[in-house]
C-alpha cells in the first residue's frame, strides 16, 4: 500500500472547498490543487496537477465511507477490466495530511483513457438514454445519433458497426448489470475509430444505482434497447452475458482479488483513525461480498433464461 502525504491549509479548504498544496509520495513531490469531494467525516478528495513529471492530471482519493469493506468500487473496476472493458486504475493508499494519519483511501486514476477522444456522459444509466446526446456538438456523434433515431432495424444492423464497437458496448452493459452500481462513463474512440463505453471517475462522487426493474438493461428509449430489438444483436448479447456469468463473474475468479485486498486493508486498519472495526468484522465483509456475487449471479441467470 503506497503512502501518500498531503500538505495544505485546512482553513482554506474549509472556506473555499479547494486549496493549493503539496503531494508527496515515494516517487515524487508535486504542487497540486486539492478539491474536497464531500462533507463526510472522512473526506474524499480530488487532486489535480498543472504539470506532472509522471504525466498525471487527476487523482481521486475516495474514503469509501458508504462501503464498510472498502472493496466494492475497486472490485467493480477490476471486473470491468477483467472482461475487456477499459476502466480506471484503482489501488489502496494510506493518506496522511499535514503529518497526521487520515487513513486508508482508494486511489483512482483514469489514465487508461488518456490521449483518446472521449465524450463524457452526464448520466450514470448504462443503457445510454438517447437524450444524453441532445446537445452534443460533435458531427460524429450527431451522425451516430441520427442513425440510431431514424434507421430501420435492417439499416441499423448494417451501419452501426461503422460507429460503435458493439461487442465492447455489450460487455459494458454486462459489467454494469453484474456490478449493479451506478458509474459515470465516457464514450471513447478506439484505434479503429469506433465508439466504446468505459466507466470513469468524475468530480461527482455519487451516482445513482441501477434499478432491478430492468436487470439486463434492455428497456427504455435507449441505445441498448434499439440494438437488442435486433435478433442478431440480442443473440450476441445473450452469448456474451452467458460467458461472463459462467467464466468471469464467479466466486472462483474474483475471490483471489478480494482475499488479497482484505489482507492489505487489515494490515493498515489499526492505523486508520476512522476505522472502528475488528479484523473479524472485515472478514465478515469479505464473506458478504462473496455472498452478493453468488446471489447476483443466480438472479441474472434466471433473467437471462427469459431473454
Amino acid at each position: 500500500m503506497e503512502n501518500v502525504h498531503l500538505f495544505f491549509h485546512r482553513q482554506q479548504l474549509n472556506r473555499k472547498g479547494t486549496a493549493k498544496g503539496l503531494l508527496v509520495t515515494n516517487r515524487s513531490v508535486s504542487p497540486i490543487l486539492l478539491t474536497q469531494r464531500d462533507k463526510a467525516e472522512k473526506v474524499s478528495y480530488e487532486i489535480n496537477w498543472e504539470k506532472s513529471l509522471l504525466g498525471e492530471s487527476t487523482l481521486f482519493l475516495n474514503a469509501e465511507q458508504d462501503d464498510p469493506s472498502l472493496m466494492r468500487r475497486r472490485l467493480a473496476y477490476c471486473f470491468f477490466n477483467q472482461i475487456g472493458v477499459p476502466a480506471p486504475a484503482a489501488s489502496y493508499s494510506f493518506l496522511t495530511i499535514n503529518g497526521e494519519p487520515e487513513g486508508i483511501y482508494l486511489s483512482i486514476k483514469n489514465h487508461q483513457l488518456a490521449d483518446r477522444t472521449s465524450y463524457l456522459m452526464k448520466t450514470a444509466d448504462p443503457r445510454v438514454p438517447l437524450s444524453v446526446f441532445k446537445n452534443e456538438p460533435s458531427p460524429f456523434l450527431y451522425e451516430f445519433l441520427t442513425l440510431i433515431r431514424t434507421a430501420e432495424d435492417d439499416e441499423l444492423a448494417e451501419r452501426i458497426k461503422m460507429y460503435l464497437d458493439v461487442k465492447l458496448f455489450f460487455l459494458w452493459l454486462i459489467g454494469s448489470a453484474c456490478t449493479n452500481q451506478g458509474f459515470y462513463y465516457t464514450f471513447c474512440l478506439n484505434e479503429a475509430g469506433r465508439l466504446h463505453v468505459s466507466p470513469i471517475e468524475t468530480r461527482s462522487l455519487a451516482a445513482h444505482g441501477i434499478s432491478d426493474e430492468d436487470p439486463l438493461l434492455t428497456k427504455g428509449r435507449t441505445l441498448s434497447s434499439r440494438l437488442l430489438a435486433i435478433p442478431a444483436f440480442r443473440s450476441q448479447y445473450h452469448t456474451l452475458m452467458k460467458n461472463v456469468l459462467n467464466r468471469s463473474f464467479t466466486i472462483e475468479r474474483l475471490s483471489p482479488f478480494i482475499s488479497e485486498w482484505h489482507h492489505d486493508i487489515c494490515q493498515k486498519a489499526d492505523d486508520d483513525p476512522f476505522i472502528k472495526k475488528s479484523p473479524l468484522q472485515f472478514e465478515k465483509e469479505q464473506t458478504n461480498i462473496l455472498r452478493e456475487i453468488e446471489k447476483r449471479q443466480d438472479f441474472l441467470q434466471v433473467h437471462l433464461a427469459r431473454l
